[in-house]
């Protein structure tokens, strides 16, 4: 894998709202696309529950669920993501804050047209920070029973075939090959609608979904071969004779939006779905993690070289990941030399909860100062929300320290936090900070 920049960083030039039932739930549902940050990504806002969560579009959160994909973090859901996510990657916008009033985006017309439409008419916008582009320096594959994907050099860009192959014998298979870009991303891929066979009737009356399925927004394969409508099940006017190959490369697409890089390469699909394109996003960004190598990591002295703390209060021993899309990950040894055991407390040890807070505030000030283009600046912390401490740290334990870049301003910027031993969670946090100039302090 080789990074490389081929363009900057885009986002709309102002917000846009679309509502429909969604697919499954068959709610009725609103989702308000708005203009974001360089390096936001896109973010998820769940408006209809408490604090307004904050679901990331990123690989840790990505998961599938019956026949679509489906962002979770934490106890929240996003579900239903891959239309919009392919809207975005198809035409190259790659920041936005996607306010939902629901768990599930709303159905439309079953494929990503409208949200593509919806972000042509807000305008697209260019931005000041360039967009990585992970280039596929040599062959990498992922497979399941009869389904892989492949990922090979190119030239130049991204260029995706889709093979859909049929288990009713007398059905041939579909193949797709397109060059992606904007243009033909809009006239090739986006009209393109989702698709079942007529086993799905039975499936979806079993989990009792389905209520957002229009004649307009899906076609039924039936066991003769025939497409029809859901509802109706009358005879449907296919928009290609290849329409659920290209349907295919949509999702993939969508899927693909996670890894927050674009991708230049070939990538060869057979059969795939929803669970084995998130594996072959996981792969990517695997391997390029492998290629960058602990050359990457900050040791002691590059961390003192970041921040202006130093010992007893300097809390962070080594960074071990420090990604461009705005997270990272420190560690902390915790020795039982450390000075504030003598008194907290001498008989039992614990590491003060506030001192875990301040780890944490380090490694979002490193993550800041050092990936956000903030060079020249010290991040100030001014205010945390949702504290919680979930379990006493001790001498011998060694805390994990977690960052993640939620909104980032010339002059504020919000971060999640959250301090972890083992697989157990410490303490956890939403952090603002101040963008102060040195001179001013």
């Amino acid at each position: 894998m080789r990074t490389s920049v081929a363009r900057r960083q885009r986002t709309i030039k102002k917000a846009t709202e679309l509502s429909g039932k969604a697919l499954f739930s068959g709610r009725e549902v609103r989702v308000r696309l708005a203009p974001a940050d360089p390096n936001t990504g896109l973010l998820f806002v769940r408006t209809d529950l408490p604090d307004n969560p904050v679901v990331p579009a990123k690989v840790e959160c990505l998961g599938t669920v019956f026949r679509a994909t489906m962002l979770r973090r934490d106890e929240v859901e996003i579900l239903s993501t891959e239309h919009l996510m392919s809207a975005c990657v198809g035409l190259q916008v790659d920041n936005l804050m996607l306010e939902l009033d629901g768990d599930e985006l709303p159905a439309l017309g079953g494929c990503p047209l409208e949200f593509a439409e919806a972000i042509l008419e807000a305008g697209i916008q260019e931005q000041k920070i360039d967009r990585t582009t992970l280039e596929i320096a040599e062959p990498l594959a992922v497979s399941e029973s009869e389904a892989s994907i492949t990922g090979m050099p190119a030239e130049e860009g991204l260029t995706v075939s889709y093979v859909l192959e049929f288990d009713h014998a007398d059905m041939p298979a579909q193949v797709f090959t397109i060059r992606i870009d904007p243009e033909t991303y809009m006239q090739e891929i986006a009209p393109a609608r989702t698709f079942g066979f007529e086993n799905a009737y039975e499936e979806f009356a079993q989990r009792g979904i389905g209520g957002g399925v229009t004649d307009e927004n899906a076609v039924v394969i039936f066991r003769d071969g025939s497409p029809r409508k859901p509802l109706s099940r009358e005879p449907a006017e296919l928009r290609y004779s290849n329409e659920f190959a290209r349907h295919k490369v949509a999702d993939l697409l969508g899927d693909l939006a996670p890894a927050g890089v674009d991708l230049a390469g070939r990538i060869v699909a057979v059969r795939s779905g929803h669970r084995l394109n998130a594996a072959f996003v996981s792969s990517v960004l695997r391997a390029l993690k492998k290629e960058k190598g602990p050359e990457d990591y900050l040791d002691i002295h590059e961390i003192q070289r970041i921040l202006p703390h130093r010992y007893p209060f300097l809390l962070v021993d080594r960074i071990l990941s420090l990604e461009e899309d705005g997270r990272i990950v420190g560690v902390k040894n915790v020795s039982y030399n450390e000075h504030f055991f003598q008194g907290h407390y001498p008989d039992y040890p614990i590491m003060p909860g506030m001192l875990q807070l301040e780890a944490l505030a380090q490694v979002a000030g490193v993550l800041l100062l050092k990936t956000l283009e903030h060079t020249g600046k010290v991040a100030m912390l001014v205010s945390m929300d949702s504290v919680r401490l979930r379990r006493p740290v001790l001498p011998g334990d060694q805390l994990t320290l977690e960052a993640e870049a939620v909104r980032v301003r010339s002059s504020y910027a919000q971060v999640n936090v959250r301090a972890t031993v083992g697989s157990e969670v410490a303490c956890e946090a939403e952090m603002k900070f101040m963008m102060v100039e040195k001179e001013a302090l």
